[in-house]
């Protein structure tokens, strides 16, 4: 159940975490919300403003969102636009999503001049191998009979979709970027 506010807040609480220190209109935003008799969440375009305060002193900066399609679909345009406005502005900020193929016509108006699509599909075996790593990790062992875990297996396995992982905002051709497992990045 997230919404735009939540993961730009997320984000925000992320760099400012890994840059040791609070930039001056955080600080600030933090302090004038604190005054405020029950306060009230940041709204999207307070949000952004800060994201990029905290972003902009760095020389180069990745956001990942994993699952992109599993935003409820009223949010997406109003995230990606914000993370649109955020690459325009900060063009050292590059920008990864993975999600399903659904998500690629949004992608696309969101981003028309950049975004690139990467198809990665599991193999059969790799969805074996972590269902069956899973079920080896059951909290209760004793519940699993032979026939289900068979049963699991291959009902799991046969009914995965097609992973898309998107790259927007990439400033270099599609032949440059680089797979690590389930990760790219330009």
């Amino acid at each position: 159940m997230q919404t735009p506010e939540n993961v730009l807040g997320a984000l925000i609480k992320q760099v400012v975490r890994g840059s040791g220190a609070i930039p001056a209109e955080i600080n600030s935003a933090f302090q004038k919300a604190k005054g405020q008799v029950g306060g009230r969440g940041l709204r999207v375009p307070e949000a952004l403003e800060l994201l990029k305060a905290a972003l902009a002193p760095f020389d180069r900066a990745f956001i990942c969102i994993d699952a992109l399609d599993e935003l409820q679909e009223k949010h997406l345009p109003q995230l990606l636009r914000s993370l649109h406005a955020i690459s325009q502005s900060l063009p050292a900020v590059r920008l990864f999503f993975t999600g399903r193929p659904h998500i690629n016509a949004e992608v696309n108006k969101k981003f028309p001049e950049a975004a690139q699509f990467v198809q990665m599909k599991p193999t059969r075996e790799d969805i074996v191998r972590y269902v069956d790593m899973m079920l080896d990790d059951d909290s209760l062992p004793g519940a699993m009979n032979p026939g289900l875990r068979a049963e699991i297996m291959n009902r799991v396995s046969e009914t995965i979709s097609d992973v898309y992982v998107v790259v927007p905002s990439c400033s270099s051709p599609v032949g440059s970027l680089t797979a690590v497992s389930s990760l790219v990045f330009c």
